[in-house]
């Protein structure tokens, strides 16, 4: 299974392209099979053409709701430029309008059938819109029409990765990397490949990849901290410390690599080094028993008395609230199970009130939480709810569930608010 971090990062590069109107694939740009609609000639195409790029400088430059209108405008027009309804479609993404956006670039693909482009564009904005089943298969047949299209091979692996599907994502980032070659782009591929094989206990190849990555793009931060990470389950301590050292001095803001730099200083005996990084850490991450253990270890063998007592009795005091949490955690699990079975029952405002008590009880769990929101979306209360998803994601950003309901939640306020009524897609069911 991929990791909770690896897997919000991947999920993280299909999003990304939304934000830049991708370039198409060698294929369409020839003119082959994979090309759909030939550009007309005629001076109102010429145009029309001209206005499409003006709406690309406006999205680029951050006027979402400008080109928004200036592309409407072309449709009304000329319903059926795929130009038009592909870029309003990445547009509407980005504000997010999840149905609508779907519904222009799937307009898109039905106008260009044979074109990668238009499925992989879709693809990302379904990905970004947690239906992962639906990206997949928009990938998929991305690839199909151009097996040489490097985004849609790293995009799909990404999605496969998630889904726990090792050895296909493999294949795919193996296809990414020989299209992309030695280009600093193909660093993510390679970062990407190391996961999976980590995954699969191919440490040494994991290794490799990484070494690659780095090479590509020097300042990959994220490929240093697993690359310390593997040297230290090969027991390197000495280049596991310098992988740390290279993750933190490219991102001092990172927890994980601070806090894994404060650990490896406090193992080879550089105790001063290891209070530093691991007080960062600590400020990071407030609270973090791990952290505050090691602080106090390293504190100890400094012989800083005072400081080490008045870390070990904040570790006490971390130890403790997670033994109350656990307590809380089992009987906000029942309040919220309940919760579940009344909502089956179809009694919505007995169930709001077991998801209330649950929250209440064990305010970290993300899937209380995530319940009780969209309970309160179900009721029609879509700013409460949408409040609550927020809280939610703001703590567990690759919350899949979560996030396909706040994109509704988005869309129904906003239409409650300037139309008076909600659209009707419900929000997922609770778990």
């Amino acid at each position: 299974m991929v990791d909770a971090r690896t897997a919000a990062a991947m999920v993280c590069c299909c999003v990304v392209a939304l934000a830049s109107p991708q370039k198409p694939p060698a294929a369409e740009k020839q003119g082959s099979a994979s090309s759909a609609v030939a550009p007309s000639r005629s001076p109102s195409s010429a145009c029309r053409q001209g206005e499409i790029e003006r709406a690309k400088q406006m999205l680029e430059a951050g006027s979402k709701d400008q080109a928004i209108v200036l592309l409407r405008e072309i449709l009304r027009e000329d319903p059926d430029n795929a130009d038009a309804h592909l870029l309003l479609g990445t547009a509407l993404a980005l504000v997010p309008e999840r149905s609508e956006a779907l519904k222009e670039l799937q307009r898109a693909v039905q106008l260009r059938p044979t074109s990668a482009m238009a499925y992989f564009t879709l693809g990302t904005a379904q990905a970004g819109f947690a239906d992962f089943d639906a990206a997949r298969q928009s990938f998929e047949k991305a690839i199909q029409l151009d097996p040489t299209f490097a985004n849609a091979h790293v995009s799909l692996a990404v999605i496969l990765g998630q889904q726990n599907r090792l050895a296909s994502a493999r294949q795919h980032l193996l296809q990414a990397i020989k299209i992309e070659g030695n280009s600093p782009s193909a660093a993510r591929s390679h970062y990407l490949l190391a996961q999976v094989l980590a995954e699969q206990d191919e440490i040494d190849k994991a290794l490799h990849e990484l070494l690659i990555a780095t090479s590509l793009r020097p300042n990959y931060a994220e490929a240093y901290l697993a690359q310390g990470l593997i040297r230290r389950k090969q027991l390197n301590e000495v280049e596991a410390t310098k992988a740390f050292k290279k993750a933190v001095e490219l991102s001092p803001q990172d927890f994980d690599a601070r806090y894994q730099l404060g650990a490896a200083y406090r193992r080879s005996g550089n105790t001063s080094q290891a209070i530093g990084h691991l007080r960062q850490a600590s400020k990071l991450k407030p609270g973090d028993r791990s952290t505050l253990y090691q602080l106090c270890r390293a504190l100890k063998a400094a012989g800083r008395a005072e400081e080490t007592q008045a870390c070990e009795q904040e570790l006490s005091a971390a130890i403790k609230a997670g033994v109350e949490v656990t307590a809380n955690l089992l009987t906000a699990t029942q309040s919220n199970n309940e919760g579940v079975e009344l909502e089956k029952a179809g009694n919505l405002a007995a169930a709001l009130e077991k998801y209330r008590e649950a929250v209440k009880l064990d305010p970290t769990q993300s899937v209380f939480r995530r319940n009780l929101g969209l309970a309160l979306c179900r009721l029609g209360r879509w700013d409460e709810g949408l409040a609550e998803l927020q809280e939610v994601l703001r703590e567990n950003s690759d919350d899949p569930e979560a996030t396909k309901a706040l994109y509704i939640a988005l869309e129904n306020t906003r239409k409650t608010k300037t139309t008076g009524t909600a659209a009707g897609e419900a929000p997922p069911e609770p778990k």
